[in-house]
């Protein structure tokens, strides 16, 4: 065995662990049953809502945004959290403790599990718009969102499943979810909005206004990177979250943090 080998054998092993325990955390989320009545929201928002103008390409645009970035993130926050809390729910987490894999490696797994499929049905969306805006030009060009602003939606919902993850984490007590969600709404609302250019530093896309507000300066591709910059703060929040962990969250977090808030920045006039 090659030197190269060695190194990158327990690497393959590593993945091979996590492998199904990431798999897992995907199916529990997906069949999580917070998820059933977005399909129904959709169905019953369309059918009653008159749509001015008709049901246009310009519409059934606007409807996937409005799902994605809107409703989408508020049932994956709590679903996820219910997911990452399960085991504390249930009174399983001394079963877990013994098992061979590590309370890093099963948040890791669990982070990864929860993020990646609402990223894909972000990622889903933003190309049914994409599909929309090539096939049809009745849009109205002020609704149509760039290449740089459509590959926001992907990172919007996985960061409010790694929000949900994060919640469960530090908050690991009943209502947690909804303290996060409480917490960032009124930040939204209270907080940024006395900044010019404070809804830069939410959660959000860059094409969306927010209490009547339209959105600011910025350059989309940066809020892309900022966004994945949120979702990696929150991953690695949670991860570390054990005391005997803080010194690795410090190490790995603050530069993390720090590429962060250098990508919002750049985006502020």
């Amino acid at each position: 065995m090659t030197a190269l080998d060695s190194v990158a054998s327990p690497r393959t092993s590593v993945s091979r662990r996590l492998a199904p325990l990431i798999g897992r955390e995907a199916r529990l989320l997906v069949r999580h049953p917070v998820l059933w009545p977005v399909p129904v929201v959709v169905a019953v928002t369309t059918s009653v809502e008159t749509a001015s103008g008709g049901r246009t390409a310009g519409y059934w645009y606007g409807t996937i945004f409005t799902v994605v970035a809107f409703f989408g993130p508020i049932f994956v926050l709590f679903s996820a959290n219910l997911v990452a809390s399960n085991a504390r729910r249930n009174r399983a987490e001394e079963m877990l403790s013994v098992t061979p894999t590590t309370d890093t490696r099963r948040t890791w797994a669990m982070s990864l599990g929860v993020a990646l499929p609402p990223a894909g049905a972000g990622a889903i969306g933003a190309g049914a718009m994409a599909v929309i805006d090539s096939g049809f030009n009745d849009i109205p060009p002020e609704d149509l969102l760039t290449a740089g602003q459509l590959a926001q939606l992907p990172f919007v919902l996985a960061g409010a499943g790694l929000l949900g993850v994060l919640a469960a984490r530090w908050l690991p007590f009943a209502g947690g979810a909804l303290i996060t969600f409480v917490v960032a709404t009124l930040g939204g609302v209270i907080l940024f909005r006395r900044f010019d250019s404070g809804v830069w530093w939410m959660w959000w896309t860059t094409d969306s206004s927010f209490e009547g507000r339209a959105p600011g300066p910025g350059e989309p591709w940066l809020h892309v990177a900022y966004l994945a910059g949120l979702c990696a703060c929150a991953a690695v929040a949670a991860v570390y979250r054990d005391r005997a962990q803080w010194p690795r969250l410090a190490l790995v977090g603050v530069p993390v943090a720090a590429a962060t808030l250098a990508f919002g920045w750049l985006q502020l006039p």
